[in-house]
């Protein structure tokens, strides 16, 4: 919120400096951002009548200016814009004068025609970006009087950062408000008189939307004076306050928005039709805005319509077919007060903000329209004349804030410290809060005023009371917090756990954005419900991550490229799905990427790139006592290597995936020799298994090779399966160590070598015991995977 000095002095004047108001404001929780001048310094520019126009004898572009700045003989002075005209008022750069883009006027011959200065446009003044011509004075400016008084540039802008919560200081008269409570003066209103209708003309008003709209006020105005200039202190208001003035119609709504934090909209009254209506859109029905976008609409968009449709989007931008222009004669002008929760989210379906829609979604007093209408009549009528008509309302204004007790222990108990009873009523009383007794000594009934959308719980009361007795009074010392210390079982692995065991792999963590490129993520075959954004910081940030593989291999490649050929990286975040309706499932995941020679180089050894196994093992080292219950299923997921890849189960439930990544995206990414990636729900690896104690048995172990022929698409995890599954009480390990393919074997088998090891905690085994338990898994094995023992038929 932008505004300059002198204007809230107008209505509060403390004797304070500009630094020690902006303390004040800052204390006060309207932090100040930053203060500048009004404008730059203007030595030697005045403000100056234009008496006589000719043309230049010897340049068609240029004309030759008789101007008056208060000398007894006019200055003549060579202009080049276009709209130089007789009796134009505008400031006047003297001979000696610098402007603020370095140019030194001097007295000069231009084109043979001597010119004694520099009529100026806002631009070359540093005043705004408008270049097109000269600057336009008020008529009635006194001539000879230096621009910067006439302007009153000695000035300060500030603009303050206010938290979302403070909607009712999105004004003059908010701040004011402020400033009053704070230095204890009172806030100097404009008089805002009721003004008379003196002509019959209306428009009927009909909220239908009434959850949506709690009140709506409009008039009609006719006869505007199309010739009328906004005066210049209502446009310097503006520019100081970021507004460009256009004309004052539109130039007296911006300024009550900014005066009085009531949002306005005025439309040609020559174009509507009907009776004005404040209701929902119907699905499908399409508006042309003020900016020339046409948008269609939706029944959650409450709209202004007339009898031929939606004419405004409600709180939110006005639409192009009932816009007043410098042409327009009679006007419709609306005041009212949409429900924040009508508005909220309208501007991010449609990509659009504006100063309305900023001040609405925080909530705007609803006692404030009809007022509002009565400064804006008044203002249009002392600058553009005009008739106004009878107000047309419909709603109701009364604020319908609930009350809310204080305790005075509870304060106490909050800020560290005891405030005076009296100094709490004194506070929330100068705020505009109503008390009552509450029934018991330091207990109040506070109702907030209907500007104070914020104030719904006791904490809200006991930040208005700390911050107007002032933060810098309260005691700074420790304070006793009693913080339970929560249990966590010891079954669950913290993040850093999980992190340092791949790290102690060689992995190093990446950090990187969940905005991914969405080519990419269609490539990886992971890009169906993806989230695409509405305002991506850049093409290839346009989607959220489906897979965290979507962030990883961008990461990669950049390292790849870079001659890093020996790669492991890890990321711990969130991937997003699409869940029931428009609700967005955040994934808790773990992922890792490997690429390159499977050790470091050494002189002792053969290099050997990285290959399946290698980051199964990796995988396995994460859940440590758990790995031997992981499944791996080779059915080939999405995005990875038909042949080379698998889908991990643990007890039977899919949680996560690994593999190499599909052949296809050589081509994509153009690049060879693919990485392996995994990805793992985070909540599966965070819980483990307690490890537990366990003694060296005394007696001896006894190992059993069994050589198996199987099918070669029987996978070794399901032997492994079938055995565990017999729960056979002396069988501690099983070691796969050797797998073979052809020779004597039959085409479409492989013969798959385990090593059993069985052994008894309380005695030796027998031969026969330990025999009739590899019977058991020879049996098993064969009728769940039709394996049979090499030399047997």
């Amino acid at each position: 919120m932008k505004f300059n000095e002198q204007w809230l002095r107008s209505w509060i004047d403390p004797a304070v400096t500009t630094e020690e108001l902006c303390q004040q404001l800052t204390m006060a929780g309207l932090e100040v951002d930053e203060t500048a001048p009004a404008g730059p310094a203007l030595n030697d520019v005045v403000v100056g009548r234009i008496q006589a126009v000719s043309p230049h004898p010897d340049a068609d572009k240029l004309s030759v200016c008789q101007v008056d700045t208060g000398t007894a003989e006019p200055a003549s002075i060579v202009c080049g814009a276009p709209n130089a005209a007789t009796g134009l008022v505008v400031p006047v750069a003297l001979p000696g004068a610098t402007l603020p883009n370095g140019l030194a006027v001097e007295a000069a011959e231009i084109r043979g025609v001597a010119s004694a200065g520099m009529l100026c446009s806002a631009a070359e003044l540093g005043l705004s970006d408008d270049a097109a011509g000269l600057m336009a004075l008020d008529a009635d400016a006194v001539i000879g009087t230096p621009l910067a008084d006439h302007l009153a540039l000695n000035d300060t802008v500030i603009d303050i950062d206010l938290t979302p919560n403070r909607g009712d200081c999105l004004s003059l008269r908010g701040i004011a408000r402020e400033v009053g409570v704070w230095n204890r003066l009172p806030v100097i209103e404009p008089d805002i008189a009721e003004v008379e209708a003196v002509v019959e003309d209306t428009r009927p008003v009909i909220i239908e939307a009434e959850a949506d709209c709690r009140i709506y006020a409009g008039r009609v105005i006719k006869g505007i004076d199309v010739a009328a200039r906004t005066p210049d202190w209502m446009r310097e208001r503006l520019r100081r306050a970021g507004i460009r003035p256009i004309f004052p119609v539109v130039d007296v709504t911006n300024y009550v928005l900014l005066e009085l934090g009531q949002p306005m909209h005025a439309f040609d009254q020559q174009t509507l039709q009907g009776e004005v209506r404040v209701r929902r859109a119907t699905n499908g029905e399409t508006l042309t805005l003020l900016d020339d976008q046409e948008v269609t609409l939706d029944d959650r968009t409450l709209v202004i319509a007339d009898a031929d449709g939606p004419v405004a989007m409600a709180g939110v931008m006005g639409g192009a077919r009932t816009a007043v222009g410098e042409g327009t004669v009679d006007v419709f002008l609306e005041s009212a007060c949409f429900t924040p929760s009508a508005v909220a989210g309208t501007g991010r379906r449609y990509k659009l903000h504006t100063d309305s829609l900023h001040r609405f979604e925080r909530g705007v007093d609803p006692m404030l329209a009809p007022q509002a209408l009565q400064r804006a009549t008044a203002l249009i009528q002392q600058i553009a004349g005009g008739q106004a008509g009878p107000v047309s309302l419909a709603g109701d204004a009364r604020s319908n804030l609930a009350a809310v007790m204080l305790r005075a222990d509870r304060l106490a108990r909050l800020l560290g410290t005891s405030v005076p009873d009296a100094e709490i009523t004194d506070i929330l009383e100068r705020l505009g809060m109503r008390i009552e007794a509450g029934g018991e000594p330091g207990v109040w009934q506070v109702t907030p005023p209907s500007h104070r959308y914020d104030i719904a719980l006791e904490a809200d009361l006991i930040e208005e009371v700390a911050r107007i007795h002032g933060y810098d009074h309260l005691p700074a010392e420790p304070r006793p917090v009693h913080a339970p210390i929560t249990t966590q079982p010891e079954s669950r692995r913290s993040v850093s756990r999980i992190r340092d065991v791949l790290c102690q792999r060689g992995y190093d963590e990446a950090i990187s954005y969940s905005f991914v490129d969405r080519q990419l993520q269609d490539a990886l075959g992971a890009g169906q419900g993806a989230i695409d954004l509405d305002n991506p910081i850049a093409a290839q940030h346009a989607q959220m991550r489906t897979t965290l593989w979507s962030s990883l291999l961008p990461c990669w490649l950049h390292n790849r490229r870079r001659q890093q050929h020996r790669v492991r990286l890890l990321e711990i975040g969130l991937r997003f799905e699409r869940g029931d309706g428009d609700n967005i499932r955040q994934i808790p995941t773990l992922a890792g990427l490997i690429d390159g020679p499977a050790e470091p180089e050494h002189w002792d050894g053969s290099a050997r790139a990285v290959e399946f196994f290698d980051i199964k093992g990796d995988i396995e080292a994460l859940f440590g006592g758990q790995a031997d219950q992981l499944e791996w299923v080779g059915d080939r997921p999405a995005g990875l290597h038909p042949g080379r890849s698998a889908t991990i189960r643990l007890d039977g439930k899919p949680i996560g995936r690994v593999g190499q990544l599909h052949p296809g995206l050589e081509k994509e990414l153009d690049i060879k020799n693919l990485p392996y990636v995994f990805e793992l729900d985070y909540e599966a690896v965070a819980h483990t298994a307690v490890p537990r104690f366990e003694a060296v048995g005394e007696y001896p172990e006894v190992r059993r090779d069994l050589a198996l022929t199987v099918a070669d698409d029987q996978a070794v995890g399901g032997l492994l399966a079938t055995i565990r599954q017999l729960d056979q009480p002396w069988l501690t390990a099983i070691r796969v160590f050797d797998v073979f393919r052809g020779g004597d074997l039959e085409t479409g088998f492989k013969s798959v070598a385990l090593g059993l090891i069985f052994q008894d905690k309380t005695s030796t085994l027998s031969h026969e015991g330990v025999d009739e338990a590899v019977n058991r898994i020879t049996e098993a094995l064969n009728h769940d995977c039709g394996a049979q023992v090499r030399g047997h038929s």
